[in-house]
């Protein structure tokens, strides 16, 4: 058999898995073959006892979950990044699986032949992440797994949550969607009974998640992108606003360095500033990231930052006035 054919069929069975629900013409098309050809290498396969399935109603094949590919011969450069994303990116404060990861790792590098993890070893001892602060994710290992499978089985979930929006301890039915890490923390989006709509709910704040028996039916899949919008961070509030910030030269390279939001436009001017322009969804997550900046940053528009933000800065004022002078 040729070389070319082997890492197509390698290429198919890696497609058949990967949970995509592809059908012939799609498969073909990954793979850059005419149909003809993608129903023999389907034939082979089935020969070879890879049990691969057809699903006649969809249309579509995946492979078994009871089937592994034998292991692989991984080359040096592989191996080190493989290595580098487990053993240096993966932590406590990132993922929630963390004990999994690194069973896993360990797994990997004994297979991997001593020379090769002697060297990885080297160059790992060079290289360190440090992350900025975080929630901490590895206190979150059940309830993130409790979510994990009740999206992959779509279940409700009984969700017991510190609501710092509601200040109170809530209770709702979730129909849980999407986990997803974003800035600093775990969150997980799905239709709330509670609310009757789609929320955001960080998992720190989870006191409880308990999958029942009752399913839920979600009729397409859920779009992370559609769902945050243009939001600065995790949560859209519904009114679309245009910002325009001018940064101070002190700190307008590092402003300027950073993708802080996928609409926004900067443009250097004449003494060194930055004007840095972004559509976001509500005001009230972008307001504590100009804060941030202090007197560095003024905001050009709109007048509600401007307000929110003068209105913050007074408060602030306050607390350290002497009302003795």
């Amino acid at each position: 058999m040729k070389t070319s054919r082997v890492h197509r069929l390698l290429q198919l069975i890696l497609l058949m898995r990967s949970g995509g629900k592809l059908g012939a013409d799609a498969l073909a098309q990954q793979l850059n073959v005419s149909r003809r050809t993608l129903f023999r290498d389907l034939d082979m396969l089935a020969k070879a006892g890879v049990p691969y399935r057809f699903d006649s109603r969809r249309g579509t094949y995946a492979i078994s979950d009871t089937f592994f590919l034998p292991p692989l011969n991984l080359e040096l450069p592989e191996a080190l990044a493989l290595l580098l994303v487990l053993r240096r990116f993966v932590t406590r404060q990132t993922v929630p699986v963390e004990a999994d990861v690194t069973r896993a790792a360990a797994k990997i590098e004994a297979a991997l032949p001593s020379a090769m993890v002697e060297h990885c070893g080297s160059v790992l001892d060079a290289v360190e992440i440090r992350w900025p602060a975080l929630s901490e994710a590895g206190s979150l290992d059940k309830v993130f797994t409790t979510l994990q499978q009740a999206i992959i089985e779509k279940r409700k979930v009984q969700l017991q949550y510190d609501s710092s929006f509601e200040q109170a301890e809530i209770e709702t039915m979730l129909h849980p969607y999407h986990l997803a890490f974003v800035g600093r923390a775990w969150y997980v989006m799905g239709f709330s009974e509670r609310h009757q709509a789609i929320r955001t709910f960080k998992l720190d704040r989870v006191l409880l998640a308990r999958s029942g028996d009752e399913p839920y039916r979600l009729d397409k899949p859920f779009d992370l992108d559609a769902y945050l919008g243009n939001a600065w961070q995790i949560i859209p509030e519904g009114k679309s606003y245009h910002v325009e910030l001018v940064f101070a030269p002190m700190v307008a390279g590092n402003v300027e360095e950073v993708l802080w939001h996928r609409t926004q436009k900067t443009e250097r001017l004449a003494d060194g500033s930055l004007l840095f322009e972004v559509d976001v969804d509500g005001l009230r997550e972008i307001l504590w990231w100009v804060l941030g900046y202090g007197d560095q940053v003024e905001v050009k528009a709109p007048s509600e930052l401007r307000s929110k933000i003068l209105e913050v800065v007074r408060r602030t004022a306050a607390l350290y006035e002497d009302p003795r002078e």
